[in-house]
Protein backbone atom coordinates (compact mmCIF):
# COMPACT_ATOMS: atom_id res chain seq x y z
CA UNK A 1 0.00 0.00 0.00
CA UNK A 2 1.29 3.47 -0.88
CA UNK A 3 2.17 5.57 2.14
CA UNK A 4 3.05 8.83 0.36
CA UNK A 5 0.01 10.91 -0.65
CA UNK A 6 0.14 11.80 -4.38
CA UNK A 7 0.16 15.54 -3.60
CA UNK A 8 3.39 15.17 -1.59
CA UNK A 9 4.88 12.82 -4.16
CA UNK A 10 4.70 15.41 -6.94
CA UNK A 11 5.16 18.67 -5.00
CA UNK A 12 8.40 20.59 -4.48
CA UNK A 13 8.97 21.04 -0.71
CA UNK A 14 8.92 24.59 0.61
CA UNK A 15 12.18 26.10 1.81
CA UNK A 16 10.70 28.38 4.48
CA UNK A 17 13.13 28.90 7.35
CA UNK A 18 16.01 27.27 5.47
CA UNK A 19 19.39 28.97 5.52
CA UNK A 20 20.25 29.96 1.92
CA UNK A 21 23.48 28.27 0.85
CA UNK A 22 24.64 30.65 -1.86
CA UNK A 23 27.95 28.80 -2.21
CA UNK A 24 26.08 25.71 -3.42
CA UNK A 25 23.69 27.75 -5.56
CA UNK A 26 26.67 29.10 -7.52
CA UNK A 27 28.01 25.57 -7.97
CA UNK A 28 24.60 24.46 -9.25
CA UNK A 29 24.51 27.36 -11.71
CA UNK A 30 27.77 26.12 -13.24
CA UNK A 31 26.80 22.44 -13.08
CA UNK A 32 23.62 23.01 -15.08
CA UNK A 33 25.76 23.22 -18.22
CA UNK A 34 25.56 19.41 -18.06
CA UNK A 35 22.10 17.92 -18.75
CA UNK A 36 22.15 15.62 -15.69
CA UNK A 37 23.04 16.35 -12.05
CA UNK A 38 23.40 13.72 -9.33
CA UNK A 39 23.37 14.94 -5.71
CA UNK A 40 24.40 12.42 -3.07
CA UNK A 41 25.02 12.63 0.66
CA UNK A 42 24.06 11.17 4.04
CA UNK A 43 20.58 11.67 5.49
CA UNK A 44 20.12 15.09 7.02
CA UNK A 45 22.87 16.86 5.08
CA UNK A 46 20.36 19.16 3.37
CA UNK A 47 20.18 17.65 -0.15
CA UNK A 48 16.45 18.12 -0.72
CA UNK A 49 16.32 21.48 1.05
CA UNK A 50 19.26 22.72 -1.01
CA UNK A 51 17.60 21.82 -4.31
CA UNK A 52 14.18 23.18 -3.36
CA UNK A 53 15.63 26.44 -2.03
CA UNK A 54 17.79 26.77 -5.15
CA UNK A 55 14.68 26.43 -7.31
CA UNK A 56 12.98 29.14 -5.26
CA UNK A 57 16.06 31.38 -5.29
CA UNK A 58 16.48 31.16 -9.07
CA UNK A 59 12.70 31.16 -9.70
CA UNK A 60 13.00 28.09 -11.89
CA UNK A 61 9.99 26.11 -13.09
CA UNK A 62 10.29 22.49 -12.00
CA UNK A 63 8.64 19.11 -12.10
CA UNK A 64 9.23 17.42 -8.73
CA UNK A 65 8.92 13.65 -8.27
CA UNK A 66 9.50 11.84 -4.95
CA UNK A 67 10.65 8.30 -5.68
CA UNK A 68 9.59 5.41 -3.43
CA UNK A 69 9.61 1.61 -3.45
CA UNK A 70 6.37 1.40 -5.44
CA UNK A 71 8.10 2.97 -8.44
CA UNK A 72 9.91 -0.32 -9.04
CA UNK A 73 6.65 -1.09 -10.87
CA UNK A 74 7.27 1.07 -13.93
CA UNK A 75 3.57 1.31 -14.75
CA UNK A 76 3.08 2.96 -11.35
CA UNK A 77 6.00 5.29 -12.02
CA UNK A 78 4.63 6.52 -15.35
CA UNK A 79 1.17 6.96 -13.86
CA UNK A 80 2.43 9.27 -11.11
CA UNK A 81 4.89 10.99 -13.44
CA UNK A 82 1.87 11.84 -15.56
CA UNK A 83 0.25 13.46 -12.51
CA UNK A 84 3.44 15.42 -11.88
CA UNK A 85 3.48 16.57 -15.51
CA UNK A 86 -0.14 17.71 -15.27
CA UNK A 87 0.77 19.70 -12.14
CA UNK A 88 3.84 21.25 -13.80
CA UNK A 89 2.04 22.09 -17.05
CA UNK A 90 -1.67 22.53 -16.13
CA UNK A 91 -2.58 24.13 -19.48
CA UNK A 92 -1.91 20.87 -21.31
CA UNK A 93 -5.17 19.00 -21.04
CA UNK A 94 -4.11 15.88 -22.91
CA UNK A 95 -2.61 13.39 -20.47
CA UNK A 96 0.65 11.61 -21.14
CA UNK A 97 0.30 7.92 -22.09
CA UNK A 98 0.23 5.12 -19.54
CA UNK A 99 2.64 2.19 -19.65
CA UNK A 100 0.25 -0.66 -20.43
CA UNK A 101 1.29 -4.36 -20.69
CA UNK A 102 1.39 -4.34 -24.48
CA UNK A 103 3.92 -1.49 -24.41
CA UNK A 104 6.37 -3.26 -22.08
CA UNK A 105 8.33 -5.10 -24.84
CA UNK A 106 9.22 -1.71 -26.35
CA UNK A 107 9.98 -0.02 -23.02
CA UNK A 108 13.06 1.85 -24.24
CA UNK A 109 11.22 3.40 -27.18
CA UNK A 110 8.20 4.19 -24.99
CA UNK A 111 10.41 5.98 -22.43
CA UNK A 112 12.16 8.03 -25.11
CA UNK A 113 8.91 9.16 -26.73
CA UNK A 114 7.32 9.80 -23.34
CA UNK A 115 10.12 12.13 -22.27
CA UNK A 116 10.15 13.85 -25.66
CA UNK A 117 6.48 14.70 -25.12
CA UNK A 118 7.09 15.62 -21.49
CA UNK A 119 9.96 17.87 -22.54
CA UNK A 120 7.73 19.73 -24.98
CA UNK A 121 5.36 20.62 -22.14
CA UNK A 122 7.99 22.07 -19.81
CA UNK A 123 9.37 25.57 -19.89
CA UNK A 124 12.99 26.24 -20.79
CA UNK A 125 14.91 26.49 -18.55
CA UNK A 126 13.43 24.18 -15.93
CA UNK A 127 14.41 21.28 -13.67
CA UNK A 128 13.09 17.73 -13.60
CA UNK A 129 13.87 16.55 -10.04
CA UNK A 130 13.80 12.94 -8.84
CA UNK A 131 14.14 12.94 -5.05
CA UNK A 132 14.91 9.96 -2.75
CA UNK A 133 16.35 7.78 -5.54
CA UNK A 134 18.05 5.57 -2.93
CA UNK A 135 14.68 4.00 -2.16
CA UNK A 136 14.99 1.75 -5.23
CA UNK A 137 17.33 -1.22 -5.45
CA UNK A 138 20.31 -1.04 -7.78
CA UNK A 139 19.07 -4.01 -9.79
CA UNK A 140 15.77 -2.29 -10.60
CA UNK A 141 15.23 -1.50 -14.34
CA UNK A 142 14.07 1.95 -13.21
CA UNK A 143 17.40 3.75 -13.70
CA UNK A 144 18.24 2.22 -17.07
CA UNK A 145 14.77 3.15 -18.32
CA UNK A 146 15.06 6.65 -16.87
CA UNK A 147 18.43 7.21 -18.49
CA UNK A 148 16.94 6.32 -21.87
CA UNK A 149 14.10 8.75 -21.27
CA UNK A 150 15.98 11.80 -20.03
CA UNK A 151 18.41 11.52 -22.95
CA UNK A 152 15.56 13.03 -25.01
CA UNK A 153 15.02 16.11 -22.84
CA UNK A 154 15.34 19.44 -24.65
CA UNK A 155 18.48 21.56 -24.04
CA UNK A 156 17.93 23.79 -21.01
CA UNK A 157 15.92 21.17 -19.11
CA UNK A 158 18.10 19.50 -16.47
CA UNK A 159 17.38 16.17 -14.82
CA UNK A 160 18.38 16.28 -11.14
CA UNK A 161 18.72 13.11 -9.05
CA UNK A 162 18.79 13.36 -5.25
CA UNK A 163 19.97 10.27 -3.42
CA UNK A 164 21.92 8.88 -0.49
CA UNK A 165 23.76 6.64 -2.93
CA UNK A 166 26.36 7.32 -5.60
CA UNK A 167 25.25 7.54 -9.26
CA UNK A 168 23.69 4.34 -10.55
CA UNK A 169 25.96 2.30 -12.88
CA UNK A 170 23.54 3.02 -15.74
CA UNK A 171 24.97 6.55 -15.86
CA UNK A 172 28.63 5.50 -16.20
CA UNK A 173 28.75 6.68 -19.81
CA UNK A 174 27.24 10.05 -18.89
CA UNK A 175 29.89 10.53 -16.22
CA UNK A 176 32.68 9.58 -18.62
CA UNK A 177 31.38 11.98 -21.28
CA UNK A 178 30.92 14.82 -18.75
CA UNK A 179 27.16 14.79 -19.43
CA UNK A 180 26.58 14.37 -15.68
CA UNK A 181 27.83 16.57 -12.84
CA UNK A 182 27.92 15.18 -9.30
CA UNK A 183 27.66 16.76 -5.86
CA UNK A 184 28.85 14.73 -2.90
CA UNK A 185 29.33 14.99 0.84
CA UNK A 186 32.46 17.11 0.43
CA UNK A 187 30.34 19.73 -1.37
CA UNK A 188 27.31 19.49 0.93
CA UNK A 189 29.21 19.56 4.23
CA UNK A 190 28.63 22.86 6.01
CA UNK A 191 31.40 25.43 6.15
CA UNK A 192 32.03 27.22 9.44
CA UNK A 193 30.34 30.31 7.96
CA UNK A 194 27.24 28.32 6.99
CA UNK A 195 27.13 26.71 10.42
CA UNK A 196 27.23 30.19 11.96
CA UNK A 197 24.40 31.29 9.66
CA UNK A 198 22.22 28.35 10.70
CA UNK A 199 22.83 28.95 14.40
CA UNK A 200 22.06 32.64 13.92
CA UNK A 201 18.84 31.77 12.08
CA UNK A 202 17.78 29.29 14.76
CA UNK A 203 18.65 31.56 17.67
CA UNK A 204 17.50 34.86 16.11
CA UNK A 205 20.73 36.62 16.99
CA UNK A 206 24.50 36.64 16.75
CA UNK A 207 25.84 33.31 18.09
CA UNK A 208 28.88 32.98 20.30
CA UNK A 209 31.90 31.99 18.15
CA UNK A 210 32.92 29.25 20.58
CA UNK A 211 29.45 27.67 20.32
CA UNK A 212 29.56 27.65 16.51
CA UNK A 213 33.08 26.20 16.53
CA UNK A 214 32.06 23.47 18.97
CA UNK A 215 28.92 22.49 17.01
CA UNK A 216 30.77 22.57 13.72
CA UNK A 217 33.58 20.32 14.94
CA UNK A 218 31.25 18.00 16.85
CA UNK A 219 29.03 17.37 13.83
CA UNK A 220 31.71 17.53 11.11
CA UNK A 221 29.51 19.90 9.11
CA UNK A 222 26.44 17.63 9.20
CA UNK A 223 23.45 19.98 9.04
CA UNK A 224 20.87 17.82 10.82
CA UNK A 225 23.31 16.99 13.61
CA UNK A 226 24.07 20.65 14.15
CA UNK A 227 20.38 21.54 14.42
CA UNK A 228 19.63 18.57 16.70
CA UNK A 229 22.48 19.42 19.05
CA UNK A 230 21.47 23.06 19.04
CA UNK A 231 17.94 22.10 20.12
CA UNK A 232 19.41 20.67 23.34
CA UNK A 233 20.87 23.99 24.39
CA UNK A 234 19.19 26.52 26.62
CA UNK A 235 17.09 29.14 24.90
CA UNK A 236 18.95 31.89 26.71
CA UNK A 237 22.69 32.01 27.01
CA UNK A 238 24.13 29.05 25.18
CA UNK A 239 27.55 27.60 25.89
CA UNK A 240 29.22 24.44 24.55
CA UNK A 241 29.40 22.90 28.02
CA UNK A 242 25.58 22.90 28.18
CA UNK A 243 25.50 20.37 25.35
CA UNK A 244 27.83 17.73 26.77
CA UNK A 245 29.45 14.73 25.07
CA UNK A 246 26.52 12.36 25.45
CA UNK A 247 24.63 11.68 22.23
CA UNK A 248 21.26 13.40 22.51
CA UNK A 249 17.96 11.56 22.45
CA UNK A 250 17.03 13.38 19.24
CA UNK A 251 20.14 12.12 17.47
CA UNK A 252 19.63 8.59 18.79
CA UNK A 253 16.08 8.65 17.41
CA UNK A 254 17.37 10.05 14.12
CA UNK A 255 20.05 7.40 13.58
CA UNK A 256 17.70 4.71 14.82
CA UNK A 257 14.88 5.56 12.43
CA UNK A 258 16.98 6.51 9.42
CA UNK A 259 19.59 3.76 9.47
CA UNK A 260 19.82 1.28 12.33
CA UNK A 261 16.30 -0.16 12.55
CA UNK A 262 16.18 -0.67 8.79
CA UNK A 263 19.10 -3.12 8.85
CA UNK A 264 18.96 -6.87 9.39
CA UNK A 265 20.27 -8.44 12.59
CA UNK A 266 23.63 -9.45 11.09
CA UNK A 267 24.35 -5.92 9.86
CA UNK A 268 23.31 -4.33 13.18
CA UNK A 269 25.62 -6.65 15.13
CA UNK A 270 28.43 -5.90 12.68
CA UNK A 271 28.02 -2.16 13.27
CA UNK A 272 27.88 -2.51 17.06
CA UNK A 273 31.11 -4.51 17.13
CA UNK A 274 33.08 -2.42 14.63
CA UNK A 275 32.10 0.77 16.49
CA UNK A 276 34.73 -0.19 19.07
CA UNK A 277 37.34 0.65 16.41
CA UNK A 278 37.81 4.41 15.84
CA UNK A 279 39.35 3.48 12.47
CA UNK A 280 39.66 0.14 10.73
CA UNK A 281 40.68 -1.79 7.65
CA UNK A 282 38.38 -4.48 6.27
CA UNK A 283 40.76 -7.10 7.73
CA UNK A 284 40.46 -5.59 11.23
CA UNK A 285 36.67 -5.52 10.93
CA UNK A 286 36.62 -9.12 9.76
CA UNK A 287 38.77 -10.29 12.68
CA UNK A 288 36.64 -8.41 15.21
CA UNK A 289 33.27 -9.58 13.85
CA UNK A 290 33.99 -12.87 12.11
CA UNK A 291 32.12 -11.57 9.06
CA UNK A 292 34.02 -12.54 5.90
CA UNK A 293 32.38 -9.85 3.75
CA UNK A 294 33.36 -7.06 6.15
CA UNK A 295 35.11 -5.16 3.37
CA UNK A 296 32.09 -5.16 1.08
CA UNK A 297 29.82 -4.06 3.95
CA UNK A 298 32.05 -1.09 4.82
CA UNK A 299 32.45 -0.16 1.15
CA UNK A 300 28.70 -0.34 0.64
CA UNK A 301 28.04 1.83 3.69
CA UNK A 302 30.47 4.41 2.36
CA UNK A 303 28.92 4.27 -1.11
CA UNK A 304 25.43 4.74 0.33
CA UNK A 305 26.55 7.60 2.57
CA UNK A 306 25.69 5.84 5.83
CA UNK A 307 28.02 8.01 7.94
CA UNK A 308 31.06 5.94 6.96
CA UNK A 309 34.22 7.66 5.69
CA UNK A 310 36.74 5.93 3.46
CA UNK A 311 40.40 6.96 3.20
CA UNK A 312 42.28 5.63 0.18
CA UNK A 313 45.63 4.59 1.59
CA UNK A 314 47.71 1.54 0.70
CA UNK A 315 44.87 -0.42 2.28
CA UNK A 316 41.50 1.44 2.51
CA UNK A 317 40.77 2.70 6.02
CA UNK A 318 37.23 3.34 7.25
CA UNK A 319 35.87 5.55 10.01
CA UNK A 320 32.35 6.15 11.28
CA UNK A 321 31.15 9.71 11.78
CA UNK A 322 31.85 10.62 15.42
CA UNK A 323 28.19 11.04 16.38
CA UNK A 324 27.21 7.83 14.57
CA UNK A 325 29.98 5.92 16.36
CA UNK A 326 28.89 7.30 19.73
CA UNK A 327 25.32 6.26 18.93
CA UNK A 328 26.50 2.73 18.09
CA UNK A 329 28.56 2.48 21.27
CA UNK A 330 25.56 3.50 23.37
CA UNK A 331 23.53 0.82 21.62
CA UNK A 332 26.33 -1.68 22.26
CA UNK A 333 26.26 -0.96 26.00
CA UNK A 334 22.59 -1.87 26.14
CA UNK A 335 22.93 -4.87 23.79
CA UNK A 336 26.00 -6.76 25.00
CA UNK A 337 26.56 -8.16 28.45
CA UNK A 338 29.39 -6.67 30.53
CA UNK A 339 31.54 -9.69 29.77
CA UNK A 340 30.87 -9.44 26.00
CA UNK A 341 31.52 -5.70 26.05
CA UNK A 342 34.86 -6.19 27.81
CA UNK A 343 35.92 -9.01 25.47
CA UNK A 344 35.13 -6.95 22.33
CA UNK A 345 37.07 -4.02 23.82
CA UNK A 346 40.13 -6.20 24.49
CA UNK A 347 40.07 -7.67 20.99
CA UNK A 348 39.64 -4.22 19.42
CA UNK A 349 42.54 -2.85 21.48
CA UNK A 350 44.81 -5.67 20.31
CA UNK A 351 43.84 -5.11 16.66
CA UNK A 352 44.57 -1.39 16.94
CA UNK A 353 47.99 -2.11 18.45
CA UNK A 354 48.83 -4.61 15.70
CA UNK A 355 47.81 -2.06 13.04
CA UNK A 356 50.07 0.61 14.54
CA UNK A 357 47.29 2.78 16.01
CA UNK A 358 48.91 2.94 19.45
CA UNK A 359 47.15 6.13 20.61
CA UNK A 360 43.72 4.78 19.65
CA UNK A 361 44.50 1.53 21.42
CA UNK A 362 45.55 3.44 24.58
CA UNK A 363 42.32 5.48 24.59
CA UNK A 364 40.18 2.35 24.18
CA UNK A 365 42.18 0.52 26.85
CA UNK A 366 41.64 3.36 29.34
CA UNK A 367 37.92 3.41 28.64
Amino acid sequence: MRTTPPIAKVTCPTSTGYFPRHRLYRLLDKARKAPVLWITGPPGCGKTAMVSSYIESRRLPCLWYKVDEADADLSTFFYYLGLAAAKAAPRKRKRLPLLTPERMPGLSVFAQRYFEELSSRLQVPSLLVFDDCHRLQDDSPFFEMLREGISRLAPGINAVFVSRSDPHPSFARDLANRDMETFGWEDLRLTIEEASGIVKLQRKGKPAPELVKYLFERTDGWAAGLVLLLERTDKGRVEPRTIGRQVSTEIIDYFGSEIFRRLDEERRTFLLRTAFLPRMTSSMAEQLTGVERAGSILSEMNRHNQFTKKYLQRVPVYEYHDLFREFLLQQARSTFSMAEFAEISRTATALLEQAGYAEDAAVLFRK
